[in-house]
């Protein structure tokens, strides 16, 4: 996770919507409230994340441009975090513009823009046609890449179901060198911080996200290749 300064050739649209637990869409002013919130604090925790102003549309989606495939992961949890404990669900589409190659650093304005629409669309298409109780997230390139999808599907599920102490302890244990460090900073034992990390199915999580991260890596780079699992350490 990091800055993204080196942009990919793909255009990356997000969209994300807020849902009751029976699936209802919320649309409500507080949720659209929410999601404007945070777009705005994607940009200003991930520099370079955005490759333009994030919107809200008047049917309660929130709409991001993404600078990479890369991206992907860092933007759905953030936006998650700031809404739960409404839950959300998104759909994330990468489009090459048309006549660019993956290879390419840069890209004509035209082909940019009209790719970025296209992204759009597509992502918004789908959403709108996804049951919210059956699925969490989706993610195209030609087609759905189910890997992607059930990773970050079940990613959300394991973040939804920790408690609030121990999400903040799997958010400290990702900064800092030693769970002492955590334990310190909290005023708690060491033994308390390894038992939240425990129970909150931390390393099963961290292994997920490496896997997944890696993968957008991937996409990133255009390369089918690149599809074998990264080392576990």
């Amino acid at each position: 996770m990091g800055t993204w300064m080196n942009r990919s050739t793909r255009a990356v649209a997000l969209v994300a919507r807020g849902h009751a637990r029976d699936g209802t869409q919320l649309n409500d002013v507080e949720t659209m409230d929410l999601l404007r919130a945070a777009g705005a604090r994607l940009g200003e925790t991930y520099s370079g994340v955005l490759t333009g102003p994030s919107t809200v549309t008047q049917d309660g989606v929130l709409v991001l441009s993404l600078a990479s495939p890369e991206a992907i992961l860092d933007a759905v949890l953030h936006v998650a975090s700031e809404l739960r404990p409404v839950t959300t669900t998104f759909c994330a589409a990468v489009v090459l513009p048309v006549g660019a190659s993956s290879t390419e650093l840069t890209q004509p304005l035209e082909a940019a823009v009209l790719a970025a629409g296209a992204a759009e669309s597509k992502a918004n298409s789908r959403l709108l046609d996804t049951d919210p109780r059956e699925c969490r997230a989706i993610v195209l390139d030609e087609e759905e890449d189910r890997l992607a999808s059930v990773l970050i599907d079940l990613v959300l599920e394991c973040y939804d179901a920790m408690t609030d102490r121990q999400r903040q302890i799997v958010s400290l244990i990702t900064e800092s060198d030693t769970q002492q460090e955590v334990a310190t900073h909290l005023r708690i034992s060491r033994q308390a911080v390894n038992q939240s990390l425990a129970a909150s199915g931390w390393l099963h999580l961290k292994r997920a996200e490496d896997a997944l991260e890696f993968h957008l890596a991937g996409l990133a780079a255009g390369s089918e290749a690149e599809s074998r699992e990264p080392a576990v350490v």
